[in-house]
């Protein structure tokens, strides 16, 4: 089958090398054009583009993938089946309709659970023991399509989004390369999605990490988790704002602290008074300095008595 292949972020590099070494004939990488990133917004390569260069894959940026100009390119490459996996553009028609089998996307939730921008934070932050990933057949509604397989993982209690978000798209390589298989065979089976189950993970925000510390411990955990690396989860300790890293949960065995009061603060890590037992913070990041043991922030840090994050 000939592939085209539409990818811009990161997540999607490790599906495009999965496939190139399962040897799928990939006539075009498709990825967004270069652009500006970080302080000083100095246009950077895209990471799609460069991993395309590194396999010897052809690679376009088109400004607009359904104008007419770049329709017809992808036209004359007479292509069996489109590969879509964080593109971050949603196809119309002309592009959907265009290959021999249609368009196949990875997404990363067991759908109809999580469609959007956001899957991986939001399985973190409800709790979930499970996720995976899905391949379904793209349509014009978000995430709609039918599914043509699902592949399951556990989540580890102590994952955070950076971490599982790796996973994932490793995950996501060994079912695009099943599903190509699949289809190829001519036994491709879609099953409709339920959309009445159907939740959506809209894009996670910075105000989406501000932690409350009425909330109980495990919840803390759940968003800190889901937060990380990016885009934080974020508290004060007097003007200073800081972005917590990594902790966990303790019980609080006795329960008087006002929630967000710091019961203790040492080598050990800073215990702080929850809704419900005790959040000990072991990693944490000052704003705009570094990643840093709890240890490393006390021993360089006055910490007032009766110090009170908020």
């Amino acid at each position: 089958m000939r592939i085209v292949f539409f990818g811009s972020s990161d997540f999607a590099i490790p599906a495009l090398k999965a496939l190139a070494s399962a040897g799928r004939a990939l006539a075009l990488v498709v990825t967004k054009p270069d652009a500006p990133r970080g302080r000083g917004r100095k246009i950077y390569d895209s990471e799609v583009k460069l991993a395309a260069a590194a396999i010897g894959l052809p690679c376009e940026q088109p400004d607009d993938p359904h104008s007419d100009e770049f329709v017809a390119k992808l036209r004359a490459l007479k292509p069996d089946l489109g590969i879509v996996i964080s593109y971050g553009v949603i196809l119309k028609p002309s592009l959907i309709d265009l290959p021999k089998h249609g368009m196949i996307n990875a997404h990363a939730s067991l759908l109809p659970l999580y469609r959007g921008a956001a899957p991986i934070q939001r399985a973190l932050r409800d709790g979930h023991a499970e996720t995976g990933v899905t391949i379904m057949r793209i349509v014009e509604a978000l995430d709609a399509g039918d599914v043509l397989l699902a592949k399951s993982t556990p989540i580890d209690p102590k994952e955070n989004a950076g971490a599982l978000r790796e996973r994932l798209a490793d995950l996501s390589g060994a079912a695009l390369v099943e599903a190509c298989a699949v289809i190829e065979q001519g036994k491709a089976k879609y099953a409709p999605q339920d959309h009445a189950k159907a939740t959506y993970a809209k894009k996670v925000e910075k105000e989406h990490g501000i932690i409350d510390w009425k909330l109980p411990a495990i919840e803390i955990d759940r968003l800190v988790r889901a937060m990380t690396p990016k885009p934080g989860a974020q508290t004060r300790l007097g003007n200073k704002r800081l972005i917590v890293m990594e902790g966990l949960v303790e019980k609080d065995l006795y329960g008087m602290g006002i929630p967000g009061a710091l019961q203790s603060s040492g080598e050990e890590g800073i215990r702080v008074c929850t809704g419900k037992d005790l959040y000990r913070i072991t990693r944490i990041k000052p704003d705009n300095g570094r990643n840093m043991t709890a240890g490393e922030f006390v021993r360089g840090h006055h910490i007032v008595p009766n110090a009170r994050f908020g």
